[in-house]
C-alpha cells in the first residue's frame, strides 16, 4: 500500500503502538466509546500536515491521511471486525465554509483501501457549536452534548463500527457521536484518528 509521504515527514512521526487505546474521559462523563486506534501525537510534521489538510485548503492530503490510518487498522489487526466506516460529520454551514469534510474524504479512502462501507450520511451535526480549540477542557466536554443524530434508522443496529476523525484533544466530538449511534443500536464503536494531543 504505497502512502505518497516525504520520508522525512513519515520519519518523524511520533507513532503510537498498535494497540487499541482507551478514550479516557472523566470518571464524570459516560463513555460512549469502545476505544481509539491512533497514528500519532500531535506534533512536528504531523501537526503541521492536519493544520494545513483542515484551515488551509489542501483536501489532497486526504490520500496519505486515509492510507496512513488504514494501515494502523490494518496492522492492529482491527479490518475484520467492522461492517463499516462513519466520518464524524461537520455542520452545514461548517461543511459549506471549508468546502469539504476532512473526515469524510479519509472515511472514503479508507473504505476503498479496507473494502469496508462507507456510511458518510449516517451520522449528522444538527446544531452549529463552538469551535472546540477556542474552549476550555470543561467547556469543551459539555459543548457538543447532543449535537449529533443518526438519521436512517436500523442502518446501525447491531453493527460494528469504525468512526473516523483526524485529532482527538479531549475526547468529546468522538464520544457524543458515538452516543448517537449507540442510542441507534450500534454495538461496539471504535474511533480511527490520525493523531492526539494526549499522552498514550
Amino acid at each position: 500500500m504505497p502512502i505518497y509521504i516525504c520520508e522525512k515527514c513519515v520519519g518523524e512521526i511520533d507513532y503510537y503502538k498498535n494497540s487499541i487505546l482507551s478514550l479516557n474521559l472523566p470518571v464524570e462523563i459516560q463513555n460512549y466509546c469502545d476505544g481509539i486506534l491512533c497514528v500519532g501525537r500531535y506534533s512536528d510534521s504531523l501537526k503541521e500536515a492536519l493544520r494545513r489538510f483542515k484551515f488551509s485548503n489542501k483536501p489532497s492530503y486526504y490520500r496519505a491521511f486515509g492510507k496512513l490510518l488504514a494501515l494502523k487498522i490494518e496492522s492492529t489487526g482491527q479490518k475484520a471486525n467492522f461492517d463499516m466506516i462513519v466520518p464524524v460529520p461537520l455542520y452545514k454551514s461548517r461543511h459549506k465554509q471549508r468546502g469539504y469534510n476532512q473526515a469524510e474524504l479519509m472515511a472514503e479512502q479508507i473504505s476503498k483501501t479496507l473494502k469496508v462501507p462507507c456510511e458518510k450520511n449516517l451520522l449528522i451535526k444538527t446544531s452549529p457549536t463552538k469551535s472546540q480549540s477556542a474552549l476550555k477542557r470543561t467547556d469543551r466536554l459539555l459543548n457538543l452534548e447532543d449535537a449529533f443524530m443518526v438519521v436512517s434508522d436500523g442502518v446501525a443496529a447491531n453493527k460494528n463500527i469504525l468512526l473516523i476523525d483526524d485529532i482527538v484533544t479531549t475526547g468529546s466530538t468522538l464520544n457524543q457521536c458515538c452516543k448517537a449511534l449507540k442510542q441507534a443500536g450500534a454495538k461496539r464503536i471504535i474511533a480511527g484518528v490520525i493523531a492526539t494531543t494526549r499522552n498514550y
